[in-house]
């Protein structure tokens, strides 16, 4: 059990570039930060880093992200935030798109999103409510070549968000998305493995540049800890202009 006083945050996709950047701020708030990944040794690295727990774990179980919310309540005696930060970058024309890539990457993104909502929203809701952050895509707003599977999950990401934001909105849950455009992180490496798609991929955002991995983790933090209480539903592009700007 932790002191009264000390908040709790479940980072789920916590290894990766965006999830582990989150993690260090929310540690370094003073929170209470438990993060999960399915590879325990990148969760061993960033739990050396001040207040950090690693839990293994599969986000595409829906039995495994439940047991271990209630694990986690139950061990802290609270569950104030839950970042959802699982996902992956599926580019492919639709025509050369499997059925079974289709399913993988709305599963890696959208079901992983269900799951985490369905498991944390019960307990938050025995509580003094909390806050959910999910992710999207600039995709999701955007026709873009090459982006149809990734561009239907990260949609239904929202959708799925503002509905259950509607659910839980008197219940004291907040659930609100991020929608950034391409980040430098390892799960974005493949994109930007030569000057010449970096030189790409900087200029189709109108700020000249991509983004970085604690760009996004601050809007996060900021979404846990200080957003207004009367902020739900909303989604909040963080892409260098890619998604308003011509």
């Amino acid at each position: 059990m932790l002191n009264s006083e000390q908040k709790v945050v479940w980072i789920i996709g916590g290894s990766g570039g965006i999830g582990s950047h989150i993690a260090k701020r929310m540690s370094n708030n003073g929170w209470k930060v438990i993060i999960s990944a399915r590879n325990i040794e990148k969760m061993n690295e960033i739990s050396k880093h001040g207040s950090i727990e690693a839990i293994v774990l599969d986000a595409t179980d829906a039995d495994q992200v439940q047991s271990k919310a209630v694990e986690i309540s139950k061990t802290y005696g609270s569950l104030d935030a839950v970042v959802n930060c699982v996902g992956s970058i599926f580019l492919r024309p639709l025509h050369a798109t499997s059925p079974e890539q289709f399913s993988d990457t709305i599963t890696q993104n959208l079901f992983t999103s269900f799951n985490v909502i369905r498991a944390t929203a019960k307990i938050m809701m025995r509580g003094n409510g909390g806050r959910i952050v999910l992710f999207s895509s600039a995709a999701a707003s955007l026709g873009m070549p090459n982006h149809a599977a990734i561009s239907a999950a990260k949609a239904g990401v929202e959708g799925l968000a503002r509905a259950a934001a509607a659910d839980y909105a008197k219940r004291g849950i907040r659930i609100n998305v991020i929608s950034p455009g391409l980040v430098d992180t390892p799960l974005s490496a493949h994109l930007l493995a030569n000057e010449q798609s970096r030189t790409i991929s900087e200029n189709m955002h109108p700020v000249g540049s991509i983004g970085n991995a604690d760009d996004i983790a601050s809007v996060a933090e900021w979404l846990i800890k200080d957003a207004p209480d009367w902020m739900t539903g909303d989604v909040i592009p963080v892409d260098g202009g890619l998604t308003n700007l011509k």
